[in-house]
């Protein structure tokens, strides 16, 4: 059975939440750019931008695309595919932060019913399994490891993609979106990242 949940409240706080973890990850990919960004992979490419997001549009079209030049916003051309892979990396931990501060906001409000409130302790737990693994892909990518970083992604995938089924149990849920999003920018990892790989 479907529980029912008045959550106009709830909406109205996600949706400025939305807005200000996008631009929190759009500043922040910028900002991390000081940090290291160096692999290992002998042969990894070094591409514009715009080339490393074209290659990405193969993959998923015209909205990988979107994703990521917002994501690349503020880099220069002529970097590594594993350094475009890692600042994806971290605007997606930054974007799966946003997610599970609005789930535990949600798991703890006394408002809504209690199995609801189960799925969503769920939902923070799986992020917490899903940002350990987005996290362990910086570390495949700068050890050259292709078998590791595909088993991450995998990891994080899974455990946002369990998120996600919970979260279609609960009518007039507000935090799919948000995942879904995530889930896209993991998929963004995994495709710049993956560029980085001679045999990829």
């Amino acid at each position: 059975r479907r529980t029912r949940i008045a959550l106009n409240r709830d909406r109205a706080n996600m949706k400025n939440t939305h807005i200000i973890c996008a631009l929190a990850v759009s500043l922040g990919a910028i900002a991390l750019l000081s940090g290291s960004t160096d692999a290992a992979c002998a042969g990894d490419p070094s591409m514009s931008v715009a080339d490393a997001c074209h290659k990405t549009s193969a993959w998923q079209g015209q909205r990988e695309l979107e994703l990521c030049r917002q994501t690349l916003r503020g880099a220069r051309d002529g970097l590594t595919a594993s350094a475009y892979g890692i600042i994806a990396v971290r605007a997606a931990l930054e974007s799966c932060k946003g997610t599970e501060s609005a789930g535990k906001k949600l798991a703890q409000d006394p408002k809504i019913s209690e199995d609801v409130r189960v799925m969503y302790q769920t939902c923070v737990d799986m992020y917490g399994f899903a940002q350990a693994d987005v996290a362990a892909m910086e570390g495949a990518l700068k050890s050259c490891s292709l078998a590791d970083f595909r088993r991450f992604w995998e990891g994080a995938l899974a455990s946002v993609d369990h998120c996600a089924g919970k979260l279609r149990l609960v009518d007039g849920d507000v935090l799919q979106r948000t995942v879904s999003a995530d889930r896209e920018r993991i998929l963004l990892v995994f495709i710049l990242g993956g560029l980085s790989f001679p045999k990829w």
